[in-house]
């Protein structure tokens, strides 16, 4: 169980970068938010070199309708070409 939740961080941490970018705040307005300074945020953005504590604040900041939305149009579209079972299927 650990071990999933080590996977889900590092996946988390190397794709906040895609977040923070279709949330629509900007860095600055991001590393004030979270308290520190523009230049480290910058650099942290690049490396995915965020600290759980970090990574709390700014999905608390940035978690809103239309991110969700985004991601789930992703998710859709990458499910398009799957099988698909009319509901009298799945209720046998």
């Amino acid at each position: 169980m650990e071990d999933k939740k080590v996977r889900h961080l590092k996946q988390l941490q190397r794709h906040l970068e895609l977040l923070i970018d279709k949330s629509g705040f900007n860095n600055s307005f991001l590393a004030q938010e979270i308290g520190i300074p523009t230049a480290n945020f910058s650099v942290k953005k690049q490396r995915a070199s965020w600290t759980v504590d970090e990574i709390e604040k700014i999905l608390t900041v940035i978690k809103n309708q239309r991110l969700e939305e985004y991601f789930l149009l992703q998710l859709m579209r990458t499910e398009k070409n799957e099988k698909r079972l009319p509901v009298s299927e799945l209720t046998k």
